[in-house]
Order: C-alpha cells, then sequence, then structure tokens
C-alpha cells in the first residue's frame, strides 16, 4: 500500500504503539497542530518516555567498506554484497540506504525496499520501488558501499557519551522492545532536562542520557540545537521543549 509523504495523524496517534509493523519505516506523521513524528521500530531494550533517542548504533564497522558480489549495471533494481560476517535478518535494511562510496563511482546512495536473510556472507537487497542503479560499477578490490539503516530502525535512549548516530526525537510513551510507535521530531513536547536553560534559549545533547542540555556556543560545541525551551528548565526535571530536529 502506498502512503503519502506525510500522514495526517490524530492527537492520539504518537500514544499507540504495536508489535506488528502497520506503517513503512520512517513514515512521517504530522498532527493538527504541525507536529512532526515519524514512525519508528524500537532497539532490543524496552524505551522510556520523554528521553532523547537516536539512530541504531548496530555493527557499524561490519556493514562499511564491503565489497560488492556481482557487478552493478545502470538499471538493476538489486544489489549484492558482503556484509563483513555480522548478518543481515530478513528486511532489517528496509527504509535504509546503500551508499556506493568510491568517487570514481560517484557516491550516488540507493533507498531499499527489502532484504534477504544473509547466506554465507552475502546480502541481497532490492532497491525502493522507482529506483535504479545510475552508474555501472564492477565488482572487484575497491569496489566497495556502506549499508545504513534507516535512521528510524532499532532506536536507542541517546548515550551518556557522544551520540554514534542522528537524534531523531523523543517517544510520548513507553515502547517495549522491538516495537513500533511515533517518535517526535518537531513541536511542543516532555524532554528530560540536563541544567537550567532559560525560556527560548537553545538546548543541544547533555551529558545525561536521553537528556537535553544547555547549548553554550557552538564553536565550543560539536552537536546541533535540538530545539528551545518553552519554560525554565529544571536539572533532573522534565522539561517543555520545542523540538526541532527536522
Amino acid at each position: 500500500m502506498a502512503y503519502p509523504g506525510t500522514l495526517q495523524i490524530d492527537y492520539g496517534t504518537p500514544y499507540e504503539t504495536t508489535t506488528v509493523q502497520l506503517y513503512p519505516m520512517g513514515q512521517k506523521g504530522e498532527t493538527p497542530d504541525g507536529s512532526l513524528y515519524r514512525y519508528s521500530l524500537m532497539g532490543g531494550t524496552t524505551g522510556v518516555a520523554n528521553k532523547l533517542y537516536q539512530g541504531a548504533a548496530t555493527a557499524v564497522a561490519f556493514w562499511t567498506t564491503q565489497e560488492l558480489t556481482v557487478d552493478l549495471a545502470v538499471g538493476d533494481t538489486e544489489i549484492s554484497f558482503f556484509d563483513g560476517g555480522t548478518a543481515f535478518t530478513v528486511n532489517q535494511l528496509e527504509g535504509g540506504s546503500l551508499l556506493v562510496e568510491e568517487t570514481t563511482d560517484l557516491g550516488h546512495i540507493y533507498r531499499v525496499k527489502s532484504n534477504v536473510v544473509t547466506a554465507a556472507n552475502e546480502t541481497i537487497c532490492q532497491l525502493e520501488d522507482g529506483v535504479t542503479v545510475q552508474v555501472a560499477v564492477i565488482d572487484e578490490t575497491g569496489n566497495v558501499l556502506t549499508a545504513n539503516l534507516s535512521p528510524w530502525a532499532e532506536v536507542v535512549i541517546l548515550p551518556t557519551t557522544t551520540p554514534t548516530n542522528i537524534v531523531v526525537g523523543v517517544f510520548r510513551i513507553l515502547v517495549a522492545a522491538d516495537a513500533y510507535g511515533w517518535v517526535q521530531s518537531r513541536g511542543v513536547a516532555s524532554c528530560l532536562n540536563a541544567g537550567a536553560p532559560l525560556p527560548g534559549n537553545p538546548v543541544i545533547v547533555s551529558g545525561t542520557g536521553g537528556a537535553i542540555g544547555i547549548a553554550a556556543s557552538q564553536s565550543a560545541n560539536i552537536t546541533g540545537y535540538l530545539g528551545r525551551v518553552i519554560n525554565l528548565g529544571i536539572t533532573g526535571d522534565f522539561a517543555a521543549v520545542f523540538l526541532e530536529c527536522e
């Protein structure tokens, strides 16, 4: 079934969660007030409401700079590659992407529709409908690609250290491990707070897992702004924030 780029949802939808996938990974939803949400898959640990989440931090070393198993021809709708020893489960790459890295291959990136279970260290992916290989690539040493999960697949609470993926937003409810729900990326939300940001001030990732923090000069911070607080934040409590993750 085809869905619009932005699905109009009611105010109650972000409080719903299921163990069965109902929408495409990363489907955008918008409530009547303009708040934005993304349909997401929780990682292997039960989530916590009103904390910051990031995309998966899984097997990056094994899914980068991997060699093809079959030449790519212009017009192909399937790409096969070695997985580096960490297998993909069926459709784990749904909504993700394959990036052909080498400069001579022009760095094309392709959205993945589905993939089969890895067999003999080979993963076969079907590209999204309407997406085809744009530049021929020979299967030879040095011609490599990187597989990226959807930013909204297997999401986890932001760590206390440097984020290992992009920040995707905040869930309004507890979402069970390996279950589906809507993560809020824009609009008025509640989020755990570490610091005392003043109303209207921007916030960034803090050193507390899943919490926002005061945004000092960006010359001293490598993380981007996540939004602005609406009222005075109290350290260790939850604060009202206008999220601007997208």
